[in-house]
């Protein structure tokens, strides 16, 4: 399967004509939709990376596995930037881009039922971390062999 660029088009087509005019007309709109598009395409690329996957070339691309999980992100995103829009604020918007988190969190921390991504068609070489790096115990100590415990 292949990698599909997300653009604010293709969150636009989530709501209804009405909802889509109503949005429309509020100004800055459309460029804050994009610029928050962005970061959630760059957001979920850095978590498919975090979790060992590989990556594209183009840098604005997610597997099309994800593409509804980041056009539900940016739809709540986008719909809680404006808080007179308290109607479209639907609990079903609002799960949808949890569950969508929730994903990615998966595979960024690789879950067993998650972890894996689709190869995109023309492999990033760069190097993708293996393992995720351990942030240790705080509360640990640390014992030398002169301390006399072994």
């Amino acid at each position: 399967m292949p990698w599909t660029t997300i653009t604010a088009n293709d969150v636009l087509t989530e709501f209804t004509p009405a909802e889509t005019a109503m949005l429309q007309n509020i100004q800055g709109a459309n460029t804050q939709l994009a610029a928050i598009v962005t970061k959630v395409v760059k957001g979920a690329r850095s978590q498919i990376n975090a979790g060992g996957n590989q990556l594209d070339q183009t840098g604005l691309t997610v597997p099309d596995a994800l593409v509804e999980d980041v056009i539900a992100i940016s739809r709540w995103r986008w719909l809680i930037s404006f808080p007179t829009l308290k109607a479209m604020q639907t609990d079903a918007r609002k799960n949808a881009a949890t569950d969508a988190e929730a994903r990615l969190r998966d595979i960024a921390s690789q879950k067993a039922d998650r972890e894996r991504t689709e190869l995109p068609p023309a492999v990033d070489t760069t190097p993708v971390p293996l393992v995720q790096p351990s942030t240790g115990n705080s509360k640990r100590k640390n014992f030398r062999r002169e301390d006399g415990i072994v």
